[in-house]
């Protein structure tokens, strides 16, 4: 277990390596100029130039590498060109407001998934209806549903506010944007793992010694279907990141997605880079909890690990 822990660390230091190497490539060839977006369209090519000099763009795309990593290995992410501040407190400072949409949306598909999947699972046909909506929530955007929903249950029906910012009513329609569009994958997995469950030597076991209907979902089937759960839990954060970005600007959220809209529309590549270098992070440590935890509970884990 240590030998697989150790190689999964590993691998996601090599992942956030590989993706602060895109991002800084990506952003040195995207046309625009941050000197222009810093300074204004009037300035003059005097001030533009100090800038450049200022900011070290007119160097090497090797040597601006090497000075970012030199200080990513430091814990500098360097200082935001459009609210000249460190980038790094800028984003802890929008973290909690992300991570707290991220619990409500987890919650969210993880009850509604679970429930969908479940009742599937222990019907012996599949409802037609739940079928179209099960492709219909995969197929719509998360910018779509999010407009969808502020249309309807802010403007037309005024049940939750418009201004944007935080608190519970603020976070209700952000939640249930996210969390809606994930419930079809989490209904997936745990429908064809009770399938799966139901249908295996241990069930037919526990139904000859006369266990009831309850106790065998519970105590049989439900457990052994944690584990997928637990493993897409993992790879969940990184879908999650990529409709965050759309639904926190959406909703005025301000979170980590919010925040790198606006540097992305500043041209303020320090920021823009340390936020997706920080995202990286999360999804690297998401994924390596989500295999700490399946190792500990399932015991199949333990024995492929040996």
């Amino acid at each position: 277990m240590a030998r697989r822990i150790g190689t999964r660390i590993l691998l996601g230091l090599l992942t956030v390596v590989a993706v602060l190497l895109l991002t800084f490539v990506l952003q040195y060839v995207m046309p625009g100029d941050p000197a222009r977006s810093i300074a204004g369209p009037k300035a003059s090519p005097e001030v533009l130039e100090r800038i450049r000099e200022q900011l070290r763009l007119n160097d090497p795309l090797l040597s601006q590498l090497g000075h970012y990593l030199a200080g990513a290995a430091r814990g500098d992410l360097g200082t935001s060109y459009a609210k000249d501040a460190p980038v790094v407190p800028l984003i802890l400072d929008r973290l909690p407001a992300t991570a707290a949409l991220a619990a409500v949306a987890l919650i969210v598909e993880l009850v509604v998934g679970a429930a969908w999947g479940a009742w599937e699972a222990l019907r012996p046909k599949r409802s037609w209806l739940l079928a179209t909506l099960h492709v219909g929530l995969l197929s719509v955007p998360a910018f779509s549903l999010g407009f969808a929903l502020l249309l309807l249950f802010a403007y037309k029906v005024p049940l939750f506010p418009i201004d944007g910012g935080t608190g519970v009513t603020k976070i209700v329609l952000p939640g249930v944007t996210l969390g809606i569009l994930g419930a079809p994958y989490y209904a997936n997995v745990v429908r064809d793992s009770m399938r799966s469950s139901l249908a295996s030597p241990y069930v037919r076991t526990a139904v000859s010694k006369g266990l009831g209907r309850r106790r065998i979902v519970f105590r049989h089937v439900a457990r052994n279907s944690v584990s997928p759960v637990i493993t897409l839990l993992g790879m969940d954060v990184a879908i999650f990141f990529s409709n965050v970005v759309f639904v926190e600007k959406i909703f005025a959220w301000p979170g980590v997605g919010l925040l790198q809209t606006e540097a992305f529309a500043n041209l303020d590549r320090p920021l823009l880079t340390g936020t997706v270098v920080v995202v990286a992070v999360i999804v690297v440590l998401s994924n390596l909890a989500a295999d700490v935890v399946r190792m500990f509970i399932d015991p199949r884990i333990k024995t492929e690990a040996q």
